[in-house]
């Protein structure tokens, strides 16, 4: 039987870049794992928004569809330094701007970014880089979320009226010390996205529910999610992963498999 909490949100999504291959070649792994969404990244070959025209976009929605994929949404974790770094603060914001007009022509799905901690330096700058790249997103209509720590800690007030919002990634939260699903029932209805990924007892990114590793509570977590409720599909995040096939087509059936 298919896990109740997990039938109350949208359905889960894999990060195709991890993966070895040709976007076309990933995308169909994940569909034959039996995804039914994908996570897209603006800087992998094939779907950067500079390799992609009107007809390229339109043909990487097509083939989405052919899959029977929906796409749950783009990353573009370029280092956060380079949002307050003079040298690449422009070409950062550029490519957030790039990337939300991608992502409103493949689905009007929201763009992924972790903005850095603000200091009393970088404070200034760093009000003016958020508030550009909600403009950006305003103006094509899609979200755009911070998985940074201060948005999740509360340290970046989101207006209600803004097109930034917060995206949640496990190992961030649980690095900090932090009650995973506090965190998440405290930014409510400002959580766009959210990653199924595990903070492992090594330190590394892994799947969730790994034998003698697992940190992450999967259940209570999905549960906090089904509350909110979810805007977009949540997204098991293979990056950094020491075995990205296997530990999607694992957390695949961790995240469906009823408990009971």
């Amino acid at each position: 039987m298919p896990n109740p909490i997990a039938t109350q949100l949208p359905p889960l999504a894999a990060t195709v870049a991890p993966l070895a291959g040709e976007v076309a070649e990933a995308l169909a792994t994940i569909a034959q794992m039996g995804y039914r969404a994908a996570q897209l990244s603006a800087t992998h070959v094939g779907t950067r928004p500079r390799d992609l025209d009107g007809s390229g976009r339109r043909g990487l929605a097509s083939h989405l569809r052919r899959l029977g994929l929906s796409c749950a949404g783009f990353d573009l974790f370029v280092p956060p330094a380079h949002f307050i770094d003079s040298a690449f603060v422009d070409r950062a914001v550029d490519a957030v701007s790039q990337c939300a007009t991608l992502a409103a022509a493949v689905g009007r799905c929201p763009v992924s970014i972790a903005l850095p901690e603000k200091t009393a330096e970088n404070e200034s700058r760093l009000r003016e880089v958020r508030e550009a790249i909600s403009a950006c997103a305003q103006r094509e209509g899609v979200w755009v979320a911070d998985h940074g720590l201060d948005a999740v800690m509360g340290a970046a007030p989101m207006s209600s009226a803004s097109a930034l919002g917060i995206g949640i990634d496990p190992p961030t939260i649980l690095a900090a010390g932090k009650e995973l699903c506090e965190v998440v029932a405290r930014c409510g209805s400002q959580v766009v996205t959210a990653r199924i990924v595990d903070l492992l007892r090594s330190g590394m990114r892994g799947p969730p529910e790994e034998p003698h590793e697992s940190r992450l509570d999967l259940l209570a977590y999905a549960a906090s999610l089904a509350v909110l409720p979810l805007r977009f599909s949540p997204v098991a995040d293979a990056r950094q992963w020491t075995d990205p096939l296997l530990g999607l087509a694992q957390t695949l059936q961790r995240w469906t498999a009823d408990p009971h």
